[in-house]
């Protein structure tokens, strides 16, 4: 009994020793929006993450450090880390070794005669040992859903900076969109204040200045539209990077990431790297090669494990020893089942792959011809400008001969600040367009892994 009691102190010290124990970790929404609303850019993780990054924080906030910034807060990257977190914990899972099984059963006998005990204890230990490298698969398997994970980190960290920079884009245009109409209210009031006055002198028409004042109403109208643009845009930037709106209160930005900008591939270029090497494909990719291991996998569960099963039994005082061999029976079935749906679910993943792939190419074709489109409606617009510049130019010279007047003037200057609304509303969608191309093609992510690989933030707070 002595070595009983010495086995199972052993086996239980065993047990214990590596165990996690569990710390609760509640989620309070109080605490959590408070911690949202106390965000701001000016925060000393953000600049040290900055500053890791090559980009340190100066007066002006342009596109690669607003995306670093949304790196750094956007909650979408904390999920996208946290489930490469989980599948790579599914790797330790994966490479594991079924642990033993210890069995305790103890009898008792009615025979005493001659003094003997009644009791009878038997001890078995079973050990597990997998056959056909089932681990090997297992992990195989295992190891490619990490790299898929990996993979959904790239393309959130590509949809997030993509985000950025559609607010970022709008944010600038609803900015250019509210100094138009600043331009643009006093010049339609004069031209209605002097269309009034000659109707009051007798020498105009009333329906023109009616419509005059129509023009002006409408540009008030569209004034406090833009200003709530404006307003719009910011919230959006704020939503994009992942803080509240009053963390851009004060911000200079810089547009220069985002202006002026050509595609960085030709077209035939394009194609070929986006159907080869988007994040999107390459999760596609790594599910087929998930699928070919899970397949490889109940292809070597037709074989069967075996169990080797040492005991000892202490009979009314006398010790006995045995060996146990177990394997499982291929009577019924040979796993025919799991294989066959292995197989359909690898062939469902090729399909999907190719899906994939044929969106993207679609994808590609459809924003180069937009950017293409938006490109030459650009060339139109200014064009177009500069003939109405060089018309207010001679209209103005014209006035100050006296061969003109001031009405030709404000109309003309009326006509280029609609041309130039117009021609923000078209650089506007070549900008967007360009986007589209650049999330098409996903080249390159132009930040190192570690920008969105690392939890900047969850390793803080740890």
């Amino acid at each position: 009994m002595p070595r009983l009691r010495v086995f199972l102190s052993a086996l239980i010290a065993a047990a214990s020793t590596g165990c996690v124990t569990y710390r609760a970790k509640p989620l309070d929404p109080v605490a959590s929006q408070a911690q949202l609303e106390s965000r701001r850019l000016d925060e000393a993780g953000l600049r040290r993450f900055l500053a890791a990054h090559g980009q340190p924080v100066v007066e002006q906030w342009d596109l690669s450090r607003l995306t670093l910034a949304a790196f750094y807060f956007n909650p979408e990257i904390e999920v996208a880390r946290a489930q490469v977190e989980e599948a790579e914990a599914g790797i330790r899972t994966a490479e594991a070794k079924p642990n033993p099984t210890f069995a305790f059963t103890p009898g008792r006998s009615d025979d005493t005669t001659g003094g003997l005990t009644p009791w009878i204890l038997g001890y078995a230990l079973n050990l597990p040992l997998e056959l056909a490298g089932k681990r090997a698969h297992r992990t195989a398997e295992a190891q490619r859903r990490a790299e898929r994970a990996r993979l959904g980190l790239a393309a959130r960290a590509w949809s997030v900076h993509s985000g950025v920079r559609r607010a970022l884009i709008d944010l600038e245009v609803a900015e250019a969109e509210s100094g138009i109409g600043q331009d643009h209210v006093p010049l339609v009031a004069q031209s209605a204040r002097i269309l009034a006055a000659q109707v009051a002198a007798g020498d105009g028409s009333p329906q023109e200045a009616a419509a005059a004042r129509v023009v002006a109403a409408r540009a008030e109208l569209a004034l406090r539209a833009g200003e709530r643009a404006v307003s719009q845009a910011r919230s959006r930037l704020a939503e994009a990077i992942g803080v509240p709106l009053a963390a851009l209160a004060g911000l200079r930005f810089s547009y220069a990431g985002i202006l002026d900008t050509r595609p960085p591939l030709a077209p035939q270029e394009a194609r070929a790297w986006a159907a080869q090497n988007r994040a999107d494909l390459l999760m596609a990719l790594s599910a087929y090669a998930v699928a070919q291991s899970a397949l490889q996998s109940e292809v070597a569960r037709q074989y069967p494990d075996l169990t080797l099963g040492p005991g000892y039994q202490l009979d009314q005082g006398e010790g006995k020893w045995s060996l146990g061999l177990g394997v499982t029976l291929p009577v019924f079935h040979l796993n025919q089942g799991p294989i066959a749906a292995a197989e359909a679910r690898r062939a469902g993943a090729a399909a999907q792959f190719l899906a994939v792939q044929n969106r993207i190419l679609a994808e590609v074709d459809r924003a180069s011809a937009d950017y293409s489109s938006a490109s030459a409606e650009l060339e139109t617009v200014r064009t177009l400008r500069a003939a109405l510049e060089r018309q207010i130019t001679l209209l103005r010279s014209r006035q100050e001969a006296g061969d003109s007047s001031r009405l030709d003037l404000l109309r003309a200057e009326i006509e280029k600040v609609d041309h130039v609304r117009a021609a923000l509303a078209v650089r506007q969608r070549a900008l967007h367009a360009l986007g589209a191309l650049e999330d098409a093609v996903q080249r390159p992510l132009a930040w190192p892994e570690s920008a969105w690989r690392a939890p900047a933030r969850l390793s803080e707070a740890r």
